[in-house]
């Protein structure tokens, strides 16, 4: 009686476990990496396929791509279950940033001023990915641009 009681009990521990946890943990898992892959593809789009009749369709699609990420990132942080929201708080991950900084990315593809490298590392940091750019090599970017920004047009 007391083992079949217990071998109900596990099994329904078991589930809850799969069900609220392990699953969504998987799936959160599964997502970093799509963004982690995205940003790689992504690292060579830019203004110049603009330009190019044949490789508009490249881009707008480079455009749309973290665009779509960042919704899904955005969605799995205001979806994902307390247990998953738990784990990813207590280490560091930030859905929010990450997502965000997606959006961001899809919007800066054909800029060259600097903001791309700001939110490909709010995606990186966000997600707990290998970063691309130091604090210091961003913060050079960041003065070079403002110093290109006050000199005045003619």
């Amino acid at each position: 009686m007391w083992s079949a009681l217990g071998s109900v009990l596990l099994g329904v521990l078991g589930w809850l476990i799969t069900s609220f946890f392990a699953k969504p943990l998987i799936d959160f898992l599964d997502l970093r990496r799509k963004v982690h892959e995205e940003i790689v593809y992504t690292g060579n789009i830019g203004a110049m396929q603009l330009g190019q009749k044949e490789d508009r369709a490249k881009f707008d699609e480079a455009v749309e791509d973290p665009r779509r990420l960042g919704a899904r990132v955005q969605a799995t942080n205001v979806a994902a279950t307390w247990p998953l929201r738990i784990f990813l708080s207590r280490f560091g991950y930030d859905l929010g940033k990450a997502g965000c900084g997606l959006i961001g990315l899809s919007n800066s593809l054909h800029l060259g001023d600097g903001s791309r490298e700001l939110q490909t590392n709010w995606v990186q940091k966000g997600m707990k990915l290998p970063c691309d750019y130091t604090d210091e090599q961003l913060k050079t970017l960041c003065k070079s641009r403002l110093s290109r920004e006050e000199v005045p047009r003619q």
